[in-house]
């Protein structure tokens, strides 16, 4: 009677199961990993966005410094890195990578961190087995047709079965009742006819839908959704898990050996060779399950002792203080270009979370009418909450920090004494420094460490307020050079 008082989707009572697909989609979207699904629209939006910098996609990732680490650590890996140069921040990973294939190993790190954190079980630990296989080999394949969006295909083969990874992380009651029901050694028709009956639809249906809601991509909906004729990398990731599936079975099975062939014709190389190229990346695939963190699945890749494995030697992460002086040429290379404010944050932030070791940083900046100091921009872990709630109503008050700062315009280190951020900030040692333009204080850049961490000595203190300074500079410049960077 009323429409207007309808709901689109009910959500189900805490402690029961969704029923439906959309209930499924839902559930997993909203209640399971709303977090990725965050991530993911981030990152897309940015990459939607022409104008859109480095600096922002760095940002999105160094808000999770779990994922700031795996994907420095993948940036230095051979797999990804072929030119071996040595990459110790995320904003260099971005210029020596590029910034589609950052983008897309942040989104393969969100997820796999999303599933494990729901309690992996066997049939997880072998979904994401048999993706980083088939995500390999469509990577491989892609290269051997002389494709030139080869890590493209890598990212949409992990992703393609989004929906059946989650469901058997998260399904509960509902995913043991389909895993009794499904043999171990059920074929592809068999699974999609067992999943109709208990689930009321297939589990494909379920990663169409997700990436959809998602938006992972244009490649991965092209594969999850074929059309007549695919294209020529479409066809190589579904090439990846025919062959991933196959091999499954045993390396000498009579599946794995029509496979081969089947794919030795495609790429239109001998067959020998493409049997050794196919268990060389069955041992990378392992290795790179491992740098995304699911160590337990790569122990489920099926490994040939046809060929050795290689042993890579990681290129060396660079210490703290060749991080700093290596953000700090790309400061000064950023200022004198005129580049924009924003960029410069991205950068003096990454250097103080990533060369400093501070945890959180916020750069807050007065209102016009110099009333209020409010946070713009937040990064490092909780950055983004402490941000929000950096919102302070400025007034004299005695011995309060801000209110020093603001007067005198030195930067400070916190005791225990916080003043008006005390209920907002957090207990862990923390460092206050002014942004400066056109001779008065235009914000403050303020940094934390987590409680129990090493104290702010000199050498970091100064280091903390050389890079607020080098965000002073930007503004000046930046201003200078037409205001298109101003905060």
């Amino acid at each position: 009677m009323f429409p207007e008082l309808s709901f689109d989707e009910i959500p189900p009572l805490p402690g029961t199961l969704p029923e439906g697909l959309s209930g499924w989609v839902a559930h997993i979207r909203d209640q399971e990993m709303p977090v990725f699904g965050s991530t993911v629209d981030g990152i897309r939006e940015i990459m939607g966005d022409d104008s859109a910098s480095a600096g922002r996609l760095a940002a999105v990732i160094l808000k999770d410094p779990a994922m700031t680490t795996k994907v420095l650590r993948l940036a230095n890996s051979a797999y990804f890195n072929s030119a071996r140069q040595g990459v110790g921040t995320i904003s260099r990973a971005i210029v020596v990578l590029g910034f589609d294939l950052v983008a897309d190993l942040a989104i393969g790190v969100a997820l796999v961190d999303g599933l494990l954190k729901g309690g992996v079980r066997k049939r997880v630990e072998a979904e994401l087995a048999h993706c980083f296989f088939a995500a390999a080999l469509a990577r491989g394949i892609a290269k051997l047709r002389g494709e030139g969006r080869a890590e493209e295909v890598f990212i949409a083969a992990l992703l393609t079965r989004v929906g059946e990874m989650a469901f058997w992380c998260f399904g509960g009651t509902k995913a043991e009742l389909l895993a009794d029901q499904l043999p171990e050694d059920s074929t592809p028709e068999q699974e999609s006819s067992t999943q109709m009956v208990v689930l009321g639809f297939r589990l494909r249906q379920l990663s169409v839908q997700l990436a959809r809601e998602w938006r992972l991509g244009s490649l991965l909906h092209a594969v999850l959704e074929p059309s007549a004729r695919p294209s020529t990398l479409e066809a190589s990731i579904l090439q990846g898990h025919q062959v991933a599936r196959a091999v499954a079975a045993g390396w000498d099975s009579p599946a794995a050996k029509s496979a081969l062939t089947a794919l030795a014709r495609y790429v239109d190389r001998p067959e020998k060779e493409v049997r050794e190229t196919v268990a060389t990346l069955a041992h990378e695939a392992a290795r790179l399950a491992t740098e995304y963190g699911a160590a337990s699945a790569a122990r489920s890749i099926p490994a040939s002792s046809e060929v050795a494995p290689t042993v890579e030697t990681p290129l060396p992460m660079p210490s703290p203080a060749e991080r700093q002086l290596a953000i700090l040429r790309e400061l000064t290379a950023l200022i004198m270009s005129g580049g924009r404010f924003s960029d410069a944050v991205y950068l003096a932030a990454e250097g103080i979370l990533q060369g400093v070791g501070f945890s959180r940083v916020v750069v807050a900046l007065l209102t016009p009418n110099r009333l209020q100091l409010v946070g713009k921009y937040g990064l490092g872990a909780g950055g983004e909450a402490l941000r929000k709630a950096f919102v302070l109503t400025l007034g004299h008050g005695t011995n309060d920090p801000v209110d020093t700062l603001l007067s005198t315009a030195q930067p400070v280190r916190l005791t225990h004494m916080r003043g008006r951020l005390a209920g907002v900030v957090g207990q862990g040692p923390a460092a206050i420094a002014p942004i400066m333009g056109n001779g008065r204080v235009i914000g403050v850049v303020y940094a934390e460490r987590d409680p129990g961490a090493a104290a702010i000595d000199d050498e970091a203190f100064f280091a903390f307020v050389h890079f607020v300074q080098q965000m002073s500079m930007a503004l000046v410049t930046a201003n200078r050079a037409g205001g298109a960077a101003a905060p």
